[in-house]
């Protein structure tokens, strides 16, 4: 038997392996790395298979969205649509306009029409682009943007990803018309901020419908789809700029035409712009809007003398004011805040593939254009003076709990910080403004508004609570102590309540819900967790929406109806979905007690104070009313020293007849007021404003309380 020679003799020995073994070790590697090659591309190929089958039933019915929210005040006309936060209005494909369709096609996908699913010409020089210039180029036609925009996660790079928006827009272009396609595409595509589809973008940039639009407008559109943000008509980039150097050597002559400028001077805008010399000729910057039209004409879509026509359109272009954002995305998202959480019970959602629904909300739009012109009014006006930065506001119907005006937040000088955080549902500490709620405890257990209550000096622990104002008034009645907001009675009557316990459970009776459950969860980590007796000058927090809630609660006798957004929710076919009980009430709170606090918040002989009466008196009209205002320790040299406090909120909570309203001021971020500001002189004056001109919108509305729901207490 020949005997076996390995590699290590003939290391050993010095000699090389022979050449045949060599060849054989190459062919064995490549015919290895060939198997897994042809391996791999066989499990590429059959999970792409897989994909493609599993793709077999899309369609264009596929990739419709659930529906949008269409939102309409309380006389029907609509305010707003929603899709999570996605403003979309939808158009019928045929409703498109011509010159629309053909723009979006010039700008974004020539070929459209005449291409396979894929445009291998863009592929081609997009690759040959990225590999030349070391930078990316898109060669994604206007089906793979729609399908990658509604199915798949555009920020996704990978090959991966882009393989499968391949496969998608193969499968819906073998099942739907272009036609199809170009409506989803106009329909569902991102034109800035939360601007969804050229009808959306259309009434918000033009005040028309896209059915309406010209050729200049349908260029400006077509236009912001590369990139919506960066081109928006209310940005710094709606025209073409270069810098201070080339605008001055354009203006001497010295640059006489595009040609001599380096393209990394100029930043290209949304419309183009001439900059004239001292000849009057000048140089013209072409725009996105520019390029949109030459690909028109390039594609025989429109003539020379159409795209003439459109630029001089273009030069003196206006949009519309950008809405306001002042009030209405706070009151629709805490809408539709509500729906999603079913707080409004309905047969199905409203955001379905099933069409969608109208809920017309109880806004006035006459009120709340009264609220935001009293607000923004003033707005400036309280943050120079009182360093409050933030307001917010709910007016409310008295009868029925239906909120009639809503502003979550004010911007005011141009963005405060957390101009975008709806106060209205945020906790903050209410001051004074929650003693009736103590008041109405201590009624429950046998006191009335004549009882007296010692106002002198307390010690509680190392504390030594004091009043507002200072001083003491020996013994005072209930009704003087709440008229005249002391602190010490208010701090002996949930003493004498039995503690925090019985009065927090009537504020929630009432609805003021936020102290209890608050105390619940801290004492899950905490077993001692409590408030205390500062609890009776409102160091407990609460939302102005459930002081709103309470008060409205106070203004009907003790019977709680719940604070109202949604009047009714129905189908775009006008089939009701709303499945609430009629609507009635619970009485949470003996009336006679309830009657009484309306009595002492209402009694103007009561304020003490002819300053007090003119600040919280409406001329002509009965008003309870109850202002209040938080401390915040902003310094402290020595542990146990005295606390240099400052006012950190600041309220004005009443109600009328017909209407129950809240303001609050401060700061989102919890920076001080000044030391002067409080809820009489900060807020109080929009308080009355509100209700004197409320008051004029409803002449038939009672402006004195009715038997029922006020009762005198001495």
């Amino acid at each position: 038997m020949r005997n076996k020679v390995t590699m290590a003799d003939f290391m050993a020995s010095g000699s090389p392996p022979a050449a045949h073994t060599v060849t054989r070790t190459r062919r064995i590697v490549r015919q290895s790395l060939l198997i897994n090659f042809l391996f791999l591309c066989a499990v590429l190929v059959l999970q792409l298979y897989g994909v493609w089958s599993g793709l077999a039933r899309i369609g264009a019915d596929g990739l419709l969205l659930p529906q949008t929210v269409i939102l309409t005040d309380t006389n029907g006309r609509e305010m707003r649509r929603m899709y999570l936060e996605k403003d979309r209005l939808e158009l019928a494909d045929e409703d498109f306009p011509a010159f629309l369709k053909q723009a979006v096609i010039a700008i974004e996908d020539e070929r459209f029409y005449t291409r396979s699913c894929l445009d291998l010409r863009a592929l081609a020089r997009a690759a040959i682009a990225n590999a030349a210039e070391f930078k990316s180029q898109g060669a994604s036609t206007i089906t793979q943007q729609l399908v990658g925009n509604l199915l798949l996660d555009r920020s996704d790079k990978s090959f991966a990803r882009k393989s499968v928006e391949m496969l998608l827009a193969c499968r819906l272009e073998q099942t739907a018309t272009h036609e199809r396609i170009l409506g989803l595409y106009l329909n569902h595509m991102a034109f800035g901020g939360a601007i969804y589809g050229a009808e959306e973008a259309s009434q918000t940039f033009f005040g028309v419908s896209a059915k309406s639009l010209t050729l200049a407008q349908s260029a400006v559109l077509a236009a912001l789809l590369q990139r919506p943000t960066y081109f928006s008509p209310y940005g710094i980039h709606l025209h073409t700029s270069v810098s201070r150097g080339v605008a001055t050597a354009i203006r001497r002559g010295v640059i006489r035409s595009p040609s001599q400028i380096s393209s990394d001077l100029v930043n290209i805008g949304l419309i183009g712009t001439h900059i004239i010399s001292r000849n009057g000729t000048g140089v013209y910057l072409e725009g996105r809007t520019d390029h949109v039209l030459q690909g028109m004409l390039r594609s025989g879509f429109i003539t020379e003398a159409q795209r003439v026509s459109a630029l001089k359109e273009l030069r003196t272009m206006q949009f519309e004011r950008k809405k306001s954002v002042l009030s209405m995305p706070f009151f629709a998202l805490y809408v539709q805040k509500q729906l999603s959480e079913g707080t409004i019970p309905t047969d199905r959602p409203c955001d379905t593939k099933a069409g969608g629904c109208i809920v017309q909300t109880t806004l006035d739009p006459a009120f709340q254009a009264l609220a935001e012109k009293i607000v923004l009014e003033h707005a400036d006006e309280i943050r120079d003076k009182y360093n409050a930065g933030n307001m917010a506001l709910v007016a409310a119907d008295r009868a029925t709990g239906h909120i009639l005006a809503y502003i979550g937040n004010v911007r005011s000088g141009g963005g405060e910080p957390g101009s975008m955080i709806d106060m209205t549902r945020v906790p903050r500490q209410p001051g004074s403004s929650f003693k009736p709620f103590v008041y109405a405890t201590v009624f429950a257990q046998g006191l009335n508004p004549n009882t007296f209550l010692l106002d002198a000096p307390l010690i509680l622990g190392r504390d030594q609570p004091r009043n507002y104002e200072g001083g003491y008034r020996d013994w005072t009645s209930i009704s003087h102590a709440l008229a005249a907001s002391r602190n010490i009675p208010a701090i002996r009557a949930l003493l004498m309540a039995g503690g925090e316990d019985p009065v927090l459970e009537t504020a929630a009776r009432a609805g003021v819900t936020t102290p209890l459950t608050a105390r619940g969860k801290n004492r899950l980590f905490n077993p001692q967790y409590s408030y205390g007796y500062p609890l009776a000058i409102g160091s407990a927090e609460v939302p102005l929406l459930e002081m709103v809630q309470g008060y409205l609660t106070l203004a009907n006798a003790g019977i709680v109806r719940p604070l109202t957004t949604i009047e009714s929710v129905k189908t775009v076919d006008g089939e009701s979905l709303d499945r609430r009980p009629p609507e009635g009430g619970t009485q949470a709170m003996d009336p006679l007690h309830a009657r009484w606090l309306t009595s002492i918040l209402s009694d103007t002989s009561l304020r003490p104070t002819a300053a007090w009466n003119k600040a919280l008196t409406v001329p002509g009209i009965q008003t309870a009313i109850k202002t209040g205002t938080s401390n915040r320790c902003v310094s402290m040299s020595r542990p146990w020293s005295t606390c240099t406090l400052l006012p950190g909120d600041v309220w004005t909570m009443g109600y009328t007849p017909e209407f129950v309203l809240g303001i609050w001021a401060g700061n989102a971020d919890y920076t001080p007021l000044t030391p002067d500001a409080d809820g009489m002189n900060v807020v109080a004056p929009l308080w009355k404003e509100f209700i004197a001109a409320a008051h004029d919108l409803r002449p038939e509305g009672l402006r004195r309380f009715p038997p029922e729901l006020i009762e005198k207490t001495h």
